[in-house]
């Protein structure tokens, strides 16, 4: 075996920019022979509370004949190029809304703009539930997945949330109820890119395993790629989760309340004195109680504690065409994942602030976002090591988009200052450390068409650093084809480059340790290139199914250098990664029925050059799997609608993850304050690790339940829900302490009561 090489991406990206160009430019330079063509362009939303719709879908009709059709993009937007001039139907669909139908008129030439309200109709849920066109995880698009409210309501939980929701999808590892990580697809939790309406989060979710800051109340939509984004997202090499927050509403004052014996949650929302089209603004405060009830509902006290801080303003233009927004959020976690070890702690604290304007003018759709966003986090390790960390991004980015011919394009400029902070005052070699850079870049893609079927999507970033020799172009490519004999199927794939030049450092040896310290790479930025290919079709009778095959090729990861001790270290050493693997989803949906399965199978090795992993182990090269390689997953859920009652089931099961076993234990005395007496004073207690990951824990797997009673009080109503985690008490292991030689397990059998006042405002998941 070699030693690690870096990958070529100069030369690679140089020739995948000539090979994505030449389409592009053949196309482009036919644009004007098409002059005459006209254009519908549009967004779509819901027309009492003007929030957006994503995925809708546009259907122009000629004749009777299907011309084209496209799905809105997470703004609602569409636009539809290449018209020949003439009559059209125009017909717009959205789950659980009207069909909104009418006939245009194109002239040559002509960029008509349509933008359309559609009017909510929950009589539709069950007949658009059976024609399979309410989003779920088995639709794609292009690799990305469109993730609802009603989506995140049919997880059995104590409060709804985009993370409990998450954990239920193949590809997507969480550590269990406690730490608030996730992997995807070989990747770590720093390499995944969150935002909320824009903005980064850095950890965005709590120390409780099923909760994070964005609670399915306040949640309008998400988009999530595991892996093959786009160009428009740059600075992470594993995910991205986009998350929209709804806006308040705008007609009426509306309350909502909720507890149970996990947390509590308030919502005030309503109209502000009206702008021209009106405006809103929402309000959220939520905090765990998971501290105070664990005592008497868990059998023992679990130091959990989160909360978080929730503000929104918003203002709509009169034709739906334009707003802008105003959001704040702070969250802040403390407490420990091991309930008997008093002298270990963690705790984290987000912040952030920013605005996004968005715009539909005479031809381009623009829109603009900014803000700021920081963590901090401090750890304690049982009672003696202390650590602190911090980040902060300060950053404004711009993207405009608009039809030429056929041709969809997009582009858009960013720039961000990134400053880090870390402090380890153990390591004498290590102690208190910042510093800051400044990133701009650009990126483009085309939605390109070639016939009805097909469809080409070429694109790429470049980012480059002032004042540094830094440089990057991260060259990416998405396409799919959709084979009408097929009817709702579709081939789709992507491949590209990705780079990330900020890391979050955590020693993975250690379970019981989530902290993270956030800093720059040690010499070069990682490097991933990301293949992978999806298969999705609709069986009718309500059945649909997909494939995922990926694969992944990492290099310059940082990763904590490998010492026989167990205890955090932030020296860092490089590593190369391979990921591949391959993910199955099936969808049943008849009437006031649900279910999906999923099974997930990953395979993730690192490996290290002898010269930067520390430790002889009489091999050049060290390869090992890390911890969070998980082989085999599986989930299922289902629910049942029965009026005001609502049944969920949820079962998920994990092959055991990687752990590296103990070979002994030694003391250790400190000389450096004086002799100490060996005979009466013993020296530190260290633990002697053996090959890394060299073992597998167990599997772990539970059922979840839940019955949902809607009542009716007045004008208000009262959801309330009971459930069961954990219905046949299985004993799931999370740690093992190697240092008290004690197992530590996930939650028991936990049964749940909680309550939900909402005013007859309130939007209804």
């Amino acid at each position: 075996m070699k030693a690690r090489t870096p990958l070529p991406i100069h030369r690679v990206a140089a020739r995948t920019f000539l090979l994505l160009a030449i389409p592009v430019v053949q196309v482009l330079g036919t644009s004007d022979g098409h002059a005459q063509q006209a254009a519908v362009q549009g967004i779509v939303t819901d027309r009492i509370s003007a929030q957006p719709l994503p995925g809708a879908s546009v259907v122009l009709e000629r004749a009777g004949q299907e011309v084209r059709s496209v799905l809105t993009d997470s703004n609602g937007l569409f636009q539809v190029g290449g018209l020949p001039p003439g009559g059209y139907r125009l017909r717009i669909t959205s789950f659980a809304y009207v069909t909104h139908e009418e006939t245009i008129d194109l002239e040559g030439g002509q960029r008509l703009t349509a933008n359309r309200g559609l009017v909510p109709d929950p009589l539709q849920l069950e007949r658009i539930g059976v024609e399979g066109r309410d989003p779920g995880p088995v639709r794609r698009q292009l690799g990305g997945q469109m993730i609802t409210s009603r989506d995140l309501a049919r997880i059995p939980a104590p409060a709804a949330d985009v993370v409990a929701y998450l954990q239920t999808m193949p590809g997507v590892v969480g550590t269990g109820d406690r730490g608030g990580q996730l992997f995807i697809r070989g990747g770590t939790p720093s390499e995944n890119m969150v935002l909320m309406d824009g903005m980064l989060i850095y950890q965005p979710f709590h120390l409780a395993g099923f909760s994070s800051v964005f609670p399915a109340d306040l949640v309008h939509s998400a988009e999530f790629f595991p892996g093959g984004f786009g160009p428009k997202y740059s600075g992470r090499v594993s995910s991205v989760l986009d998350v929209r927050m709804r806006d308040g509403n705008r007609t009426e004052t509306g309350v909502t309340a909720s507890a149970s014996p996990f947390l509590a949650e308030a919502i005030v929302e309503g109209p502000l004195p009206r702008g021209g089209g009106g405006s809103s603004f929402i309000v959220a405060a939520r905090r765990s109680l998971i501290e105070e009830t664990s005592p008497w509902l868990l059998g023992e006290k679990q130091p959990l504690r989160f909360d978080s801080y929730y503000l929104k303003v918003s203002s709509f233009g009169r034709d739906g065409g334009s707003r802008c927004s105003l959001t704040a959020m702070r969250s802040s976690d403390r407490g420990g994942l091991d309930p008997e070890d008093e002298e270990s702690r963690v705790g984290w604290t987000n912040f952030l602030i920013g605005g996004r304007c968005s715009s539909l003018a005479s031809e381009i759709f623009l829109e603009g976002r900014f803000g700021y966003s920081r963590v901090s986090s401090e750890a304690v390790t049982r009672g003696a090591s202390e650590f602190s960390s911090s980040a902060s991004r300060v950053f404004m980015n711009g993207d405009a988009s608009r039809t030429i011919g056929r041709v969809r394009l997009s582009l858009g400029a960013f720039s961000n200052f990134k400053n880090m902070n870390h402090d380890f005052l153990e390591f004498r070699s290590q102690e208190e450390r910042s510093g800051g850079w400044a990133e701009a870049g650009v990126y483009g893609e085309a939605d390109i068409p070639i016939g009805d079927e097909v469809r080409l999507l070429p694109g790429i970033t470049m980012t480059w650093a002032p004042r540094t020799s830094f440089s990057a172009i991260e060259p990416r490519l998405r396409a799919s084809w959709r084979p009408n004999a097929l009817g709702d199927t579709e081939l789709s794939g992507t491949l590209g480059l990705y780079g990330q030049r900020i890391v979050g450092i955590a020693d993975r040896r250690d379970a019981s340790s989530v902290f993270t310290a956030w800093m720059r790479p040690p010499d070069s930025r990682m490097k991933a290139i990301h293949a992978q290919m999806s298969w999705q079709q609709q069986l009718g009778a309500g059945f649909s199914w997909s494939v995922d095959g990926y694969y992944r090729r990492m290099s310059n990861l940082p990763v904590a250098t490998w010492s026989t001790i167990a205890r955090f270290t932030p020296e860092l050493s490089l590593a190369d990664g391979r990921a591949h693997g391959a993910d199955l989803r099936v969808e049943f949906r008849r009437g006031p029925f649900y279910a999906f399965g999923g099974y997930g199978y990953g395979w993730t090795e690192y490996e290290s050059a002898q010269e930067d992993f520390g430790v002889w182990f009489g091999e050049p090269v060290q390869s090992y799997h890390p911890s969070h390689d998980r082989r085999h997953q599986a989930n299922a859920l289902a629910s049942l609608d029965l009026g005001r009652y609502t049944l969920a089931a949820r079962w998920d099961f994990g092959s055991g993850f990687p752990f590296t076993r103990i070979v002994g234990f030694d003391e250790v005395f400190d000389f450096r304050s004086g002799l100490p007496n060996i005979k009466t004073t013993y020296g530190d207690t260290r633990v002697l690790l053996d090959r890394p990951y060299d073992g597998r824990l167990p599997a772990t797997h539970r059922v979840d339940v839940s019955l949902e009673r809607l009542i009716d009080i007045g004008s208000r109503q009262i959801r309330v829900q009971a459930g069961v985690i954990n219905v046949y008490d299985r004993t799931n292991i999370f740690y093992y302490d190697v240092f008290t030689a004690r197992r530590v397990d996930q939650l028991p059998f936990a049964p749940y009561l909680s309550l939900r006042l909402q005013s007859p405002s309130t939007p209804r998941r």
